[in-house]
């Protein structure tokens, strides 16, 4: 059966796993365990880097830097996303809604298109993060078995207030970190799923409407009245999205960045010494996962205007020369509303574009000499 729903099932239940789907069963709960696990895992993250500073080696303190900025990251994105609870519902609301509204018009099958895309994407997104995460695993105990066993690698670096080097607590809390960083690599992917599967309907609904600006009378008050109503209802829905996903996307701009710098540092820095093999193993997919990370949020904006202007190109394209000049007038205006595009920005001060995401990537190229310099 064709699907009807831009709504990504995997984006449901991956949103339920963390009590941010809107009805979720014991929200409460989840989020008070994921709370706990995060804020636990951080107190002994940063200890670490505090008490370790000084005596591990300037490798390990810039890949454990890595590491304990990504789980902050994730303390934000959750924080973030349970706040903006209500705006969530709201954007779940709208795309039941214009699913049923706009299917009558639906004459290629976008809807269905796009819930077939939507799903596509939003299951490799959390796919690449799982084999980041297995890699990391891989990498991590490849160099605890070259190691002496007195000092015994984890996958995260931790200051436990226990001794971890004798077993089986060693096995139990490397059993632990596994499992942690399983969850936590999913419901960091599963955020960035949501943007994706929000932004994809956001363009279904301007295809359709396209499509509908191409067929419709001006001469009728009625079908004009309903196009710029449908137009304004679509920019409600993209302010819903940027509402919900900006301050998420700043904290994005501001740890991606540092995190792009030290993984690449660490990627070349491998090549140089011996047996870097588990070093690039645990880098690598790491740096693919938050490079692809940042750039789903910098693509959204730019899908998004993009799709704006088609809006422009469908009016244009419109016999308008037929019309009369009250309604030619009106045209402007709605054009002019188009041209305004549909921003995303980070933190509402620097739109979301592909411009923005090579910018990220040049600073972190600049920060990464600055650190072989150091090193």
């Amino acid at each position: 059966m064709i699907s009807r729903n831009t709504i990504s099932q995997s984006v449901k239940y991956g949103l339920h796993f963390v009590g941010i789907w809107p009805d979720t069963p014991l929200s409460g709960l989840r989020k008070v365990l994921w709370m706990v696990s995060t804020v636990f895992c951080q107190i002994y993250q940063y200890k670490y880097m505090i008490t370790h500073f000084e005596s591990d080696g300037f490798i390990e303190t810039i890949y454990t830097l890595s590491i304990t900025v990504a789980y902050t990251l994730l303390i934000g994105k959750l924080v973030v996303a349970w706040m903006n609870h209500g705006v969530l519902r709201e954007i779940i609301s709208t795309m039941e809604e214009d699913c049923a509204k706009y299917a009558a018009f639906d004459r290629n099958n976008v809807i269905s298109k796009t819930a077939d895309l939507s799903f596509r994407l939003t299951s490799t997104i959390p796919a690449l993060f799982m084999v980041s995460v297995s890699c990391n695993a891989v990498g991590a105990l490849a160099v605890s078995q070259s190691n002496d066993s007195s000092a015994r690698q984890f996958l995260m670096n931790m200051d436990l207030p226990f001794d971890t080097n004798q077993s089986p607590t060693y096995e139990l809390v490397v059993a632990a970190q596994i499992i942690f960083q399983v969850m936590s690599g999913f419901t960091f992917s599963m955020i960035s799923s949501c943007l994706v599967m929000t932004i994809l309907h956001a363009g279904c609904v301007i295809d359709i409407l396209c499509y509908i600006i191409t067929h419709i009378s001006y001469q009728d008050e009625r079908q004009f009245r309903f196009v710029a109503m449908r137009h304004q209802e679509i920019i409600q829905f993209t302010q819903r999205i940027e509402r919900m996903f900006t301050y998420i996307a700043l904290g994005q701009l501001l740890t991606n960045t540092l995190i792009i710098c030290c993984l690449g540092f660490l990627m070349i820095t491998a090549l140089q010494i011996e047996n870097g093999l588990p070093l690039i193993l645990k880098s690598s997919v790491y740096y693919v996962a938050i490079c692809m990370d940042i750039f789903v949020y910098c693509f959204a904006g730019e899908y998004l205007n993009t799709k704006s202007k088609l809006i422009v190109d469908a009016i244009y394209e419109s016999s308008w020369y037929d019309l009369q000049s009250t309604t030619s007038r009106r045209l402007v205006l709605f054009i002019l509303k188009s041209q305004k595009g549909l921003p995303l920005t980070f933190g509402k001060f620097s739109s979301l574009s592909l411009q923005s995401f090579a910018n990220i990537m040049k600073a972190s190229a600049s920060y990464m000499s600055v650190l072989l310099a150091m090193s």
